[in-house]
């Protein structure tokens, strides 16, 4: 599949071009492209602030990323979900997170509504509102690897918002992502999302709770049971500083959350 050639995706010079950074590896892959001079300025540069992101990331973008940016001119900015979100923890009535339920014999998910309102929404708000943007190109940094998903985003005749892939135009999977980042000489960057998502991985869950954002998650996923006792941040269904993120369980029982619909807060 030859992405530059599909009608939906292709580079398009009419549109405003929107480097929209989910400031984990692939993101920061497309950061590296743009300081080498491999890719074009975009004509903006985001990055969403969910106001729940790891801490890691902020910590990534600060002191690697976003420098690497303004040496070639170019300011990314760090949008808050609270300035343009129509809602935070529930909508309609439900709660909008992915997270699990045992209000029935067998545990269940609840669908996700986080990933557009928190961040595709946002961008666009605030792209339309703070910036004039009348049509635009957005940049997503999905790899080979999640060909599946942007394959779904493409809309032969977009409207407003079109979209574009710098990394599938290159043929690059999440692996060459992260040679390009040592290459240029950067750390590894983390994955990205926010620090109480229900579809992070067992192994992220260890690191959450031995680290900084261990109390936030705890207190949060407190007040969600609040709302609905049946909802829990894993599939353990119980709270979250009882449950069992060891190396030994994950290899009895498999890893712990699933993968996000749109994928974008992870990229």
């Amino acid at each position: 599949m030859i992405w530059n050639n599909i009608p939906g995706a292709t580079y398009d010079p009419k549109r405003t071009q929107i480097f929209s950074s989910g400031g984990g590896v692939q993101s920061a892959a497309i950061t590296a492209l743009i300081v080498l001079g491999e890719l074009p300025r975009p004509d903006l540069a985001v990055i969403v602030d969910t106001e729940r992101e790891k801490s890691t990331t902020w910590k990534y973008l600060e002191s690697v990323t976003a420098p690497a940016l303004a040496r070639v001119g170019i300011e990314i900015h760090r949008v808050k979900k609270s300035d343009y979100a129509t809602f935070d923890l529930v909508t309609c009535g439900k709660i909008a997170i992915p997270a699990f339920t045992s209000a029935s014999e067998q545990v269940g998910k609840l669908p996700t509504y986080c990933s557009g309102e928190w961040k595709t929404r946002v961008m666009q708000r605030w792209a339309t509102r703070s910036q004039g943007v009348k049509k635009a190109q957005t940049w997503i940094g999905f790899s080979v690897d999640e060909i599946g998903r942007a394959a779904r985003m493409i809309k032969p005749k977009p409207g407003k918002w079109g979209v574009r892939f710098p990394l599938l135009e290159r043929n690059m999977d999440r692996n060459d992502c992260l040679a390009l980042v040592k290459q240029i000489g950067w750390p590894a960057p983390p994955r990205s999302s926010c620090w109480m998502c229900p579809n992070m991985h067992m192994r992220e869950w260890r690191e959450i709770m031995n680290g900084p954002d261990r109390d936030k998650v705890v207190d949060f996923e407190r007040k969600i049971r609040l709302k609905d006792p049946d909802i829990w941040l894993t599939d353990q269904c119980k709270p979250v500083e009882t449950a069992d993120f060891s190396i030994i369980n994950e290899s009895m029982w498999g890893d712990s959350g699933a993968e996000c619909d749109s994928g974008q807060c992870f990229i």
